[in-house]
């Protein structure tokens, strides 16, 4: 009868209901039912190209997964997600509990985090014997890191993979199960009931970049005679160095540049390649002897990589050329959005082209340019010149990027130049600089100086059968003023414009004084 008050000692030490400690539930999400990818440009790149090996431009990723979830405490590992994840940016709707913890599992599997997890652990070494030319294998006890030399410890004592000159490789016996073939990210959650739910997990991630390709085929004329228009295509140009493959993703790029400081380090998952130092002569014996009981080893170049395969690249880059429809403008904001209406591949090491503008006869004026600094004359450079506007059959945002200018000759085109174009809005003059020709020149002469005024005379000559337009832009400094004699200045963005027809096979000259600040 005295047990009795041991019962209320009883129930105190019970577990309550969801409190068991019991490990959370792992559940493996291995793939994403929708992806939608929103590409940045690198906000420093200014007029050059994308760095095709290494974009420094940036992407939104916002992937629609489906899970099953258990009553309590779970982890969801999402696999798949972008390898360059900035974990901290990701943001997860639609689960019923709140989300405790993220984390990246950043040991991707991979040549070095293969060799490293084999550190002080028994593996194969798999050669050839240099004496009789057979592959054999051998045990032996990894000794050091993947930084710098493999030091191997096998039965005859220590030595160095890969110096003996001829194949040597390693074999493991299994995969670490803590390396994942897959970049990864985690994260804890409670939920009160178990349930299936459709969630969004959204991130941004680096290591991509875009820009638009510009091809001007000119219509009718040689060397700008009559050429007064131009059938304009263009290219959306999409670059990922990312190792993540997102298939059949709603894509969109964002034109404009967003103040984006300091942006972190991409590629927590780009480090993946094992890269071995050894001794510089291959053929010295490998057991060589041992200072202090390691090897001296001097860094020597890798071995040169396999031909690439036949087919077009872009440094590591698959490029892959689409012909979708042409993508559609709206508004975000400040900035311009394109959203391409075809679903897409954003491929892993890949570069990716998605037309998005094609405009026939756009009006284009070409004509010479040069500009005028004291007395010194560059170019004179050949530029077409049009408006954006719908009456010279444009009229619509055009974002930045490589403009190539065509011609054709005979039955094919021809390269006329090829030149940088920055964001141009609606109304707004665009210009693209090409080449020099030696048809047509432009040289200043120094006739006097009185003072603080020095004369000077341009000399435009024009060796062409045709007549051109020529337009030097003659650079104002402070305190500077400037008096043409015979002739009218005009002023546009700063500068002082003189314009000129320069008549075939002729010349035009302007003569001017240069007067500065007392």
């Amino acid at each position: 009868m005295r047990a009795a008050p041991l019962a209320p000692l009883l129930l105190l030490a019970a577990p309550a209901a969801g409190q068991t400690g019991a490990p959370p539930v792992s559940i493996v999400s291995p793939a994403p039912s929708a992806v939608s990818v929103t590409v940045y440009r690198a906000p420093h790149r200014g007029n050059e190209p994308i760095a095709r090996d290494n974009p420094q431009g940036f992407a939104l990723i916002s992937e629609t997964r489906t899970v099953t979830l258990p009553a309590g405490p779970a982890v969801i590992r999402f696999e798949g997600v972008a390898g360059n994840i900035f974990p901290e940016s990701a943001i997860i709707t639609g689960l019923p509990g709140d989300v405790r913890e993220k984390n990246l599992d950043a040991d991707l599997l991979s040549p070095r985090t293969l060799y490293d997890r084999a550190l002080g652990r028994r593996v194969l070494i798999r050669r050839t014997n240099r004496k009789t030319g057979k592959v054999e294998e051998e045990q032996a006890i990894i000794r050091s890191s993947a930084a710098g030399a493999a030091v191997l410890q096998v039965a005859g004592g220590q030595e160095a993979l890969r110096c003996s000159g001829l194949p040597e490789t390693i074999v493991y016996d299994a995969v670490p199960a803590d390396l994942s073939a897959k970049p990864t990210l985690s994260v804890a959650t409670d939920s009160p009931v178990a349930r299936t739910v459709t969630i969004t997990l959204s991130y941004l991630a680096g290591g991509f970049d875009w820009q638009a390709d510009y091809v001007a085929t000119m219509g009718g004329g040689e060397g700008g005679k009559d050429g007064a228009s131009a059938d304009l295509f263009a290219w959306l140009t999409l670059a990922s160095n990312d190792v993540t493959s997102f298939d059949g993703a709603t894509l969109q790029v964002v034109a404009g540049r967003l103040n984006r400081q300091s942006p972190p380090q991409f590629g927590a998952y780009q480090a993946g390649s094992l890269r071995l130092s050894c001794w510089p002569d291959p053929d010295y014996a490998t057991h060589r002897p041992l200072v202090n009981g390691l090897p001296i080893f001097t860094s020597v170049p890798p071995p040169p990589p396999p031909p690439a395969p036949m087919m077009a690249r872009a440094g590591e880059m698959d490029v892959v050329v689409t012909g979708a429809r042409t993508a559609a403008l709206e508004q975000l904001g400040d900035l311009k959005l394109y959203r391409v209406p075809d679903r897409v591949t954003v491929a892993a090491k890949s570069e990716k082209q998605v037309a998005f503008l094609d405009n026939r006869g756009v009006k284009v004026t070409p004509l010479f340019v040069s500009i005028i600094s004291y007395g010194s004359a560059d170019g004179p450079y050949l530029t077409l010149r049009t408006r954006n506007t719908p009456e010279n059959h444009l009229g619509a945002p055009l974002p930045a990027g490589q403009v190539a200018v065509f011609e054709q000759a005979g039955a094919r085109p021809i390269l006329v130049g090829a030149a940088p174009l920055a964001d141009k809005a609606v109304n707004e003059d665009v210009e693209v600089k090409l080449g020099t020709s030696p048809a047509v020149n432009a040289d200043v002469t120094e006739l006097a100086t009185r003072g603080r005024t020095h004369r000077y005379r341009l000399d435009v000559t024009n060796a062409n059968p045709w007549p051109i337009a020529y337009e030097a832009k003659l650079l104002v400094g402070d305190g500077q003023r400037y008096t043409a004699s015979g002739a009218r200045l005009t002023k546009r963005d700063g500068k002082l414009i003189w314009s000129a027809m320069v008549p075939a096979n002729g010349s035009a000259t302007l003569s001017y004084a240069v007067t500065e600040a007392p």
